[in-house]
């Protein structure tokens, strides 16, 4: 027993003073105060999805009764998966992609993380390139989207929602018009367009046929996202420490600009007609199982757990930060953000549909039909809309960026922090590849045939791997790291354990509830469709491969420390769950406090006291 315990101080010893060279070598940056922190996390959490997703979700599935699903998949998934990333991720001082070294039988987790931050950041940056393009459009005499005489025009062309006397005259492009009418197989044969749709799909996008018609790079996008990447580069160039100022502008504005758009839509006939159509109950919608799956997936998406980000802006945490005061915080916060873009939405639509004297059920959409179409619509019809459009696209852009952040930020932390002495004194250059190479990797989406691209991945490429990794992760920190562990390693960075209430939910009820989503969503799962377009085959195989290869590290890294594992197999896979000698605190003094309260764990008298 005495050499044994010997052995352990052996180890201690030689640990902290690995971790003393490596700390006097390269530091880890830090949040300079704790509100960048606060309002890094609010500006990751809150996105696009709340504004033309949640109150979408909200009205198509029971109206305010959705909020009951909601709630209760915030409180009994997204919370407790929250306190468990933003934990690991301040105590270790690693982002997604290197912090599974707490459990390197799931080292594929990060790996899984980082490669939705990668799509997920694409993808985001995508919208963002629509949002400047219509910024740009924002500040004609006459905005583009309100009139049928533009060369993108057809003839089958109205005004606006409910106006069909309007129809554009025949103008000099008719056989292009006509080619198109033809080709667009999204849109119902004969049917009329309002000017707005048709600026979106043939001025904005020039769509093509199909995903199998990419057509040719359409440059007023191109240079859009060169500009948002760069817009990204220099806000991420120094890291935290620039980002953590950027986040007081683009963190803040979008709730001031919520405001005052929500103040002048109220003053409009109508909006009060739009807040009740939005809360109105109806609670016959909860006895179906998409409701409730659906409102589980959002409460995923409004607070970003899973996908990686808040491990990686959390390890930027100062070690003796309070976790469960910023769980609260950024949580209640959220939600109310996303009821309060929902009493946004809302009351523009109900002036919207006022204004049309038709029902505001023919009004409702959500993506990019919400953001592009219809909302652009209904400024349109406000004294000086020019300045409205200006501060809505303005709210859009600062949004998605803001959410564009903290992931590709995961990215570039995953680069450094694999060699973080030679890579940490050449941030700036890391940061502009990643944004170069996401750049280039965006380019199929601003092609003409980019929009079946986007709606293809934005499908497949979130909700199966969000439902695992979620699950996986409870069952690596939970259950074979132990959740005791974790317990014991809150304590020493706060002083206070692990809520009794949270440990309970995150051993057992959140992996139940997210394994049986998991199951339900394979046999619930409804294809994508572009309007009227509905996906080839193929198209949809590729999607699901893109998931699948999303998951796939997960298995391959089980399997390869599995296979090069000395002994049985259950010793391999015993080894392979124990922490790496690389986890725990970054600093040389917690490290050596975290190497011997180990030791004392595993003393010969705790031992036989625990016996």
């Amino acid at each position: 027993m005495a050499e044994s315990e010997t052995f352990l101080e052996d180890v201690c010893r030689k640990e902290t003073r690995e971790y003393r060279k490596r700390s006097s070598v390269a530091t880890r940056e830090e949040w300079t105060k704790k509100r960048e922190y606060i309002l890094s996390l609010l500006g990751y959490t809150v996105g696009l999805g709340s504004l033309w997703r949640f109150p979408y979700l909200c009205n198509r599935n029971g109206g305010g009764a959705f909020l009951i699903p909601y709630f209760i998949g915030i409180i009994t998934c997204s919370v407790p998966l929250f306190l468990l990333e933003i934990t690991i991720g301040q105590f270790s001082s690693r982002s997604a992609g290197h912090v599974w070294v707490l459990c390197p039988l799931f080292k594929g987790i990060g790996i899984s993380q980082v490669l939705s931050c990668v799509f997920g950041s694409v993808l985001y940056n995508v919208i963002i390139t629509w949002s400047m393009y219509y910024i740009c459009n924002s500040f004609w005499a006459a905005l583009p989207w309100t009139t049928c005489d533009n060369w993108w025009n057809t003839p089958l062309c109205v005004n606006r929602l409910g106006n069909v006397s309007s129809t554009s005259e025949t103008h000099a492009n008719t056989t292009v018009v006509d080619e198109r009418l033809f080709n667009s197989a999204w849109r119902k044969t004969n049917a009329t367009l309002t000017a707005s749709e048709e600026f979106w799909q043939y001025g904005t996008l020039r769509v093509s046929s199909g995903v199998d018609s990419v057509g040719s790079v359409q440059v007023h996008l191109l240079l859009c996202n060169l500009a948002s990447w760069v817009v990204v580069f220099l806000c991420l160039m120094k890291g935290v420490k620039s980002v953590g100022k950027v986040v007081y502008v683009t963190a803040l504005m979008p709730y001031i600009l919520l405001t005052v758009l929500l103040i002048r839509s109220c003053m409009m006939p109508g909006a009060g007609e739009g807040i009740l159509f939005f809360l109105r109950p109806d609670f016959s919608r909860l006895a179906s199982v998409q409701v409730w799956l659906e409102a589980l997936l959002q409460g995923f998406y409004s607070t970003s757990v899973t996908y990686g980000g808040l491990i990686t802006m959390s390890s930027y945490n100062n070690f003796n930060n309070r976790p469960l005061k910023d769980l609260v915080l950024v949580t209640v916060i959220g939600q109310a953000s996303s009821i309060f873009c929902g009493l946004v939405v809302f009351s523009t639509l109900g002036f919207m549909a006022h204004q049309a004297q038709i029902p505001i059920s023919e009004v409702v959409s959500s993506g990019s039909g919400l953001g592009f179409i219809i909302y652009p619509e209904a400024i349109a019809q406000l004294p000086v809309s020019q300045l409205w459009a200006v501060l809505f696209f303005l709210m859009l852009f600062v949004m998605g960026i803001d959410s564009l952040f903290g992931m590709t930020e995961t990215n570039i932390a995953g680069i450094i922090d694999a060699c973080p002495k030679q890579l940490q004194q050449r941030r700036s250059w890391v940061t502009a590849g990643v944004c170069l190479a996401s750049f280039a990797v965006s380019i199929p989406f601003v092609t003409e045939g980019g929009i079946y691209l986007f709606q293809l991945l934005d499908w497949y490429a979130s909700s199966f791997n969000a439902l695992l990794i979620g699950c996986l992760e409870c069952v690596a920190i939970n259950w074979i790291y132990g959740s005791k562990r974790l317990s014991d390693d809150i304590e020493m960075m706060t002083g206070r354990r692990f809520p009794v209430l949270l440990k309970i939910m995150s051993s057992y009820l959140t992996p139940f509830i997210l394994f049986a989503s998991l199951i339900c969503s394979l046999f619930l799962y409804d294809p994508p469709s572009y309007g009227e377009y509905i996906y080839p085959e193929y198209a949809k195989v590729i999607g699901i491969m893109v998931a699948v290869v999303m998951s796939l590290p997960i298995p391959i890294t089980l399997v390869v420390l599995v296979v090069k594992g000395k002994g049985s197999l259950c010793e391999r896979l015993r080894f392979a769950s124990r922490p790496s000698p690389e986890w725990g605190p970054l600093r040389a003094e917690d490290k050596e406090i975290y190497l011997q309260s180990m030791i004392t764990e595993h003393s010969p008298q705790n031992m036989v006291h625990r016996a």
